[in-house]
């Protein structure tokens, strides 16, 4: 089976943000990510970071407007599309200021966009700022199944790790996988369609130490964590930003083979995190 990882492998490059209080957000970022801004003709701001960026937008709501995944070239670039329209699968072409010419988007069954494309230019691994690469995105969902079939089957995405409920053999979360790292997506099934959390890859236990320490100086109190997942065996600890969306600084995540079976865990407290309590989806 043709998939991201063995054949156009992609990895999360940005994030576009909605915002009722958008300057506060962009404060936010700044200051606690290092993050250098940059405003656009449109009314939204980019922001650009050592591997990581976001983008934000002044917005009804706060929230995850898209994710954005690169790939490695414009031929990869298009054999993606191209599978994509074969499968029938609606694209659209998207003008983004963080992606070269060429680039698209895709909705899945309940709306989320998600764009591919060529990172631009203005992305610079050598900017200023502690390490923490932008590394994957969450999602509750009440579609789980359905969520995996499209992820899975019409994009490429390939399955990680299965958390299943013991009791009712019900499947609870998905990790899924579009290069050679654990997971740059998941999903968790909820009572509630909404963005889970994103993630920052640093380099090591020290800079999960380094960041904690960060926050702390702000104030801003970690609501989950310091421990180990199960599945992707990282590191972690979880604060929320500035509208209170939920964000991971991680180390240490799994390298998965192309061709390796999924994993099977139970839905119970130590399989989210191996050294204590759990923050469990409901």
């Amino acid at each position: 089976m043709t998939t991201l990882q063995t054949s156009t492998p992609a990895r999360l490059l940005y994030l576009h943000l909605g915002s009722k209080e958008p300057q506060r957000q962009i404060d936010f970022y700044q200051r606690m990510m290092d993050l250098q801004c940059t405003h656009q003709p449109d009314g939204s701001a980019v922001l650009l970071g050592p591997n990581r960026a976001v983008q934000i937008s002044p917005a009804d709501k706060p929230g995850l407007l898209a994710a954005a995944y690169r790939l490695a070239s414009p031929q990869h670039l298009s054999e993606l599309r191209q599978r994509l329209e074969e499968k029938g699968c609606p694209v659209e072409n998207v003008d983004s200021p963080l992606l070269d010419a060429g680039a698209f988007s895709i909705r899945d069954p309940q709306g989320r966009e998600t764009i591919f494309g060529i990172a631009s230019t203005l992305q610079h691994a050598d900017l200023p700022g502690m390490p923490g690469r932008l590394q994957h995105v969450v999602f509750q969902t009440t579609e789980l199944e359905a969520m995996i079939d499209f992820y899975v089957n019409t994009v490429g995405f390939t399955i990680s790790d299965n958390v299943v409920d013991e009791e009712t053999g019900q499947l609870t979360t998905c990790f899924l996988r579009s290069d050679d790292e654990h997971h740059s997506l998941a999903f968790f099934r909820g009572s509630r369609n909404e963005w889970d959390h994103h993630c920052y890859e640093t380099s090591g236990w020290n800079d999960i130490r380094d960041w904690g320490d960060r926050f702390a100086k702000e104030h801003i109190t970690i609501f989950f964590g310091p421990g180990r997942h199960g599945p992707g065996n990282n590191l972690f600890f979880m604060v929320v930003d500035a509208d209170r969306n939920r964000l991971e600084l991680s180390a240490e995540l799994e390298i998965t083979p192309a061709g390796q079976a999924p994993g099977n865990w139970p839905q119970c407290e130590h399989t989210l995190n191996s050294w204590g309590r759990a923050w469990i989806r409901s």
